[in-house]
């Protein structure tokens, strides 16, 4: 391509180098960023937002092991559920909080294809009480796992990425701060995928 082909298709010389005048013209080509191999857009999980079970007229309730009070959850460990008058929720309005009276868990199996990437996000922040404490958990997702941890009563993103191994993947949230009543508050979890 010559300097006048250049310069008819938008582009400007100067200083060595060259800058594009319009962005998207005819030439254009938009690359998605590379995601490995995760692909976005369906939602294969639920209640992700802890809201399809209005629960308790309390700041919070505290479920046992075995609860079946959060509807597409198994609770292996008790956990509390947070009404917005107790947490403020970074969606809806209930969270949970992985401690009930101690340590707790809780795992949802979501539909996968085998090969398929899919991304878990959730939000993270301290629950009242412990609002500066720094308090941890681990995850499992699919056949990865990672722990995490906050000290603070602020909402932060987490984001882990899988390839799924099996057509059911388990997502599994256990707290790992043992002997406190409060622990790591959770909501807005979404697994994505294919």
């Amino acid at each position: 391509m010559n300097g006048k082909q250049m310069l008819r298709r938008g582009a400007v010389l100067g200083f060595g180098f060259i800058a594009l005048a319009g962005c998207g013209g005819p030439d254009a080509v938009i690359n998605d960023p590379e995601l490995g191999n995760v692909e976005q857009g369906i939602l294969v999980s639920t209640n992700g937002s802890f809201e399809l079970n209005s629960i308790g007229a309390s700041n919070y309730v505290v479920l046992s092991a075995g609860s079946t009070a959060l509807p597409g959850w198994t609770i292996t460990a008790g956990i509390k559920v947070m009404k917005n008058t107790y947490k403020t929720p970074q969606n809806g309005v209930q969270s949970i909080d992985l401690n009930g009276l101690g340590a707790g868990s809780l795992y949802q199996d979501v539909p996968t294809v085998v090969g398929g990437g899919y991304t878990v996000t959730f939000y993270v922040s301290n629950s009242p009480n412990c609002a500066t404490v720094s308090r941890s958990a681990t995850i499992n997702y699919g056949p990865s796992s990672a722990s995490f941890s906050n000290a603070s009563a602020s909402w932060g993103l987490r984001t882990y990425v899988f390839n799924a191994t099996s057509t059911t993947s388990r997502i599994t949230l256990t707290s790992t701060s043992g002997g406190v009543g409060c622990g790591l508050a959770i909501d807005n979890l979404q697994v994505n995928g294919p």
